[in-house]
């Protein structure tokens, strides 16, 4: 990283202060207009990003300043959020896909901001567009975008011969020479619940597009049966072939024990997104003598099945209420133009303009190279995703039969399924 980027990140530490008690969009002791950013970026990489920007952006603008506010999207986001709106402290940024979140947007707390002429400038492509949008109309400013898989140890591999597994037979095959060489499997992080969704992913977004279910989330939110679409079960069978491999502290460990555990060397694969590259860079900068890699996860026996997936990770709504709109608006077009430079060299995540940086990490640019090359199916290409309370329910009944697997429960793949059923189910009742 380029000195100057750590300068700037040292110095949005110390210029970044205001009191969220205040309430978002008031004026801090200092004189300054603070404007409050609500996130779940819990990697300190992300975290390094945006202070990183905020500092050049107030070096413009001097009579600003920001507070950042930071919880778990797993487990404390929306609830804290929704703790905020209900208390009239509404930040000026919000964190989040719009789709995830329609109540915001028919309340009125999240602008429209299509045909803004900065997201038009980015290129996007119908799915990068999909992931910021709402029933056709744009909400979110996109900076990157993310994918998930296999983080492995390029030395381990060599050791003992291993080849990158390129079917879910080979990749289990791969793990019981790892764990006979003595070493831990999997580093596991359980206790977050993106954890538990990104697992099975690999079956299940890649064969929904395929198979032209592309209302796939929509109707199961409107009713349809789970057991309409196999592949779901499929998908819980798939990882339950990984989860035979767990470590003891699998149910409880963060995301950053998981990448601690990998970059010390204890577990040579870690199943996780590219959001933890930053981290894995920052840890790795420590230990000398490590080296990792990237694969896809394969999840069946057809090669041709292991495809890239991605989706807009960090986007950013803006609140049209606050008296300061126009000055965070002006913000989230700074940072993902002008600011977009300094966010992946410091934050080690790939622009969805398509903007990189010859000091990025090796295996940010092989994944970018792939997106480039149109060779990937998006999150975009649904016609609507998960809400807020299906993706809580959905990482519920996944959480469950993680637990379920690895305390050796007697939970079938068809039960948990009729269980998620049931917790969807649940909501529509309710609602």
């Amino acid at each position: 990283m380029k000195k100057g980027k750590w300068i700037i990140a040292i110095m949005v530490l110390i210029c970044s202060v205001s009191l969220f008690a205040q309430g978002s969009g008031e004026a801090s002791d200092s004189g300054k207009t603070t404007i409050t950013v609500f996130h779940y970026m819990t990697q300190n990489s992300k975290q390094a990003g945006l202070e990183a920007v905020e500092a050049e952006f107030m070096a413009l603008h001097p009579e600003v300043e920001f507070e950042n506010i930071v919880y778990s999207q797993g487990t404390d986001y929306f609830p804290q959020l929704t703790t905020a709106i209900n208390s009239g402290d509404v930040p000026e940024i919000i964190m989040g896909n719009p789709s995830l979140y329609p109540e915001l947007i028919e309340n009125g707390i999240v602008m429209d901001i299509t045909g803004d002429s900065a997201i038009e400038e980015l290129g996007l492509s119908a799915a990068d567009l999909g992931d910021c949008s709402f029933q056709g109309r744009v909400y979110a400013y996109p900076l990157d975008y993310k994918t998930w898989g296999v983080f492995y140890n390029t030395k381990v591999f060599e050791e003992l011969g291993l080849e990158i597994p390129t079917t879910a037979t080979e990749l289990e095959e791969v793990s019981k020479a790892i764990e006979a060489a003595g070493y831990d499997v999997w580093a596991d992080w359980y206790s977050d619940g993106a954890s538990v969704d990104i697992q099975t992913r690999p079956i299940i977004w890649t064969a929904g597009i395929m198979n032209g279910d592309t209302d796939l989330f929509e109707q199961l939110m409107n009713g349809t049966p789970i057991t309409d679409y196999p592949y779901i079960q499929e998908a819980l069978d798939d990882w339950a072939r990984r989860l035979q491999f767990n470590r003891p502290d699998a149910l409880s460990n963060s995301q950053d024990q998981a990448i601690e555990l990998f970059v010390s060397g204890v577990c040579p694969m870690m199943y996780m997104g590219s959001w933890a590259i930053g981290d894995i860079e920052a840890k790795a900068a420590g230990n000398p003598g490590f080296s990792y890699g990237f694969f896809l996860c394969p999840a069946t026996e057809d090669p041709a099945d292991t495809i890239l997936q991605i989706q807009v990770d960090d986007a950013f709504m803006v609140n049209p209420n606050s008296p300061n709109a126009d000055i965070a608006q002006e913000f989230m077009r700074y940072w993902i133009t002008e600011g977009g430079l300094t966010w992946t060299e410091v934050s080690s995540q790939p622009l969805i303009s398509g903007q990189s940086s010859d000091s990025l990490p090796q295996v940010v640019r092989d994944i970018a190279a792939i997106k480039q090359a149109g060779e990937y199916v998006g999150y975009g290409q649904y016609t609507m995703a998960y809400t807020s309370e299906y993706t809580s329910a959905w990482r519920r009944g996944l959480t469950e039969w993680a637990e379920n697997i690895i305390t050796g429960g007697s939970v079938t793949s068809d039960q948990q399924i009729a269980r998620i059923q049931q917790l969807f189910d649940d909501i529509r009742a309710l609602n």
